[in-house]
């Protein structure tokens, strides 16, 4: 959803990144596991479902049972167990379809890769992967239920990347029209907004699915953390980050949806709504009124990347260098980076400035970029010349870029459209369920 009033700097936009490789943020006693007795080893052996003839062991439910409670705060009783059963046992199912479709299409996660999602995970929990290891243990989640659950994200990535991306454009008219919206919207509402969404594909689970949100409810209603439980149990591409929609207008979500929002309160959270596609849990986290001020109040850190052009005859050469480095280095530490392996190269970095304070000359040029995205080269008496956006401070009030806008749009249509890639695969699947 669109955020207009925002603080983008290069490490949150990355943590918001639609399907990036981003594990659940964990909350892991250090205690000694003091939960409820799992399954004897015979039972673990046991298969709990076949995915195209792919297993699903009762290990596997046991472990993802046990992370699912242990990083959302529910209660480890029988009932939860029983409850949450069914919703643990799709998401096995899902990421069993999701391996097998990265397979299918001949698309590998590296060693490396999974490693560095770990160690990623473990820094955000303030440890080393060795020290989420040993924590996860102790807390009765076995290490190879931490790994086959980055596996699945990891490889699901890629083929969303490859695939889904493809099928997404956002016309220059969308945006124009969501912007439009903002300004005409000044002074109404707009709510900061974080979801649990249970998909419902099959009429037969209707029922299961309602109770397993109701259930959702009453345990974060009792304690359970809201963004936690969104990490293991939505299935929205937001669950990545809690289950944030950032800042969203009247208007913007279905009939049912922004009428259920209207009637909250920040702080509170609603029942298992019915949405088109399944049941909706939504916490109004803040309130504010749209404001359509000057976007020329934005503050923007820009950086510069010069290589000397010392043979006019190497410019075309250059020019494609550094136009490549540009398509490529994310980021202002990439590009700082990048210099140090080219002999002249040299990067400056402009401290936070008002856009309107900036010549028109380089404003036009960065004004609609979003963080870490750079300019075309540039060929001055300088040298070949990137700028990038390293940092953007949108102030409460100033109408977002449109390439702000553009990127949540984009979001936006790629976390629709993979959920319907994912539901296709599930249909053609053949599942069967020994449980």
């Amino acid at each position: 959803m669109m955020q207009p009033v925002i603080r983008l700097t290069m490490k949150s936009f990355a943590r918001k990144a639609l399907f990036g490789a981003t594990a659940l943020a964990l909350s892991i006693p250090l205690a000694p596991f003091q939960g409820q007795a799992v399954a004897q080893p015979a039972q673990l052996g046991r298969i709990a479902a076949i995915v195209n003839e792919s297993p699903i062991t009762m290990n596997d439910v046991e472990g993802r049972m046990q992370l699912a409670i242990v990083s959302s705060g529910l209660p480890d009783t029988p009932e939860t167990r029983q409850r949450l059963l069914p919703q643990v046992l799709r998401l096995l199912t899902d990421e069993a379809l999701q391996i097998q479709e990265a397979r299918e299409r001949n698309m590998t996660v590296t060693e490396d890769e999974l490693n560095r999602a770990l160690d990623e995970t473990a820094e955000r929990n303030r440890m080393t992967r060795d020290q989420l290891q040993a924590a996860l243990g102790q807390a009765g989640v076995p290490w190879t239920t931490m790994r086959q659950q980055m596996l699945a994200q990891l490889a699901w990535n890629k083929v969303v990347q490859r695939v889904v991306r493809q099928q997404v454009n956002i016309a220059d008219s969308e945006v124009n029209a969501y912007i439009e919206r903002i300004r005409q919207n000044a002074g109404k509402p707009e709510y900061h907004v974080a979801e649990i969404f249970l998909a419902v594909d099959n009429p037969a689970s209707e029922e299961e699915v309602r109770r397993l949100g109701e259930r959702l409810v009453d345990q974060i209603s009792q304690g359970a953390n809201f963004n936690a439980v969104a990490q293991q149990f939505s299935q929205s591409a937001g669950a990545a980050t809690g289950g944030d929609l950032g800042w969203i207008q009247q208007g913007q979500l279905e009939e049912g949806l922004d009428r259920a929002l209207q009637q909250l309160r920040p702080g509170q959270f609603s029942r298992p709504i019915r949405g088109a596609a399944g049941y909706h849990i939504l916490w109004l986290q803040e309130e504010r009124a749209v404001a359509a001020g000057d976007p020329k109040n934005i503050q923007v850190s820009v950086g510069q990347f010069v290589v000397p052009l010392n043979d006019p005859a190497q410019q075309a050469q250059l020019t494609e260098a550094v136009g490549e480095l540009g398509r490529t280095a994310k980021g202002c530490e990439a590009l700082a980076q990048a210099a140090q392996s080219i002999p002249g190269a040299q990067v400056f970095t402009q401290p936070s400035t008002r856009l309107g304070d900036i010549p028109e000359q380089i404003s036009s040029l960065i004004g609609g970029l979003g963080v870490g995205n750079a300019t075309d080269p540039l060929v001055t008496d300088r040298g070949v010349m990137l700028l990038m956006v390293c940092d953007r401070v949108v102030p409460e009030g100033s109408l977002p870029p449109a390439d702000q806008v553009r990127g949540a749009l984009f979001q936006e249509r790629m976390d629709l459209q993979q959920r319907r890639y994912l539901r296709d695969l599930r249909r053609q699947a053949t599942i069967e369920t020994r449980l």
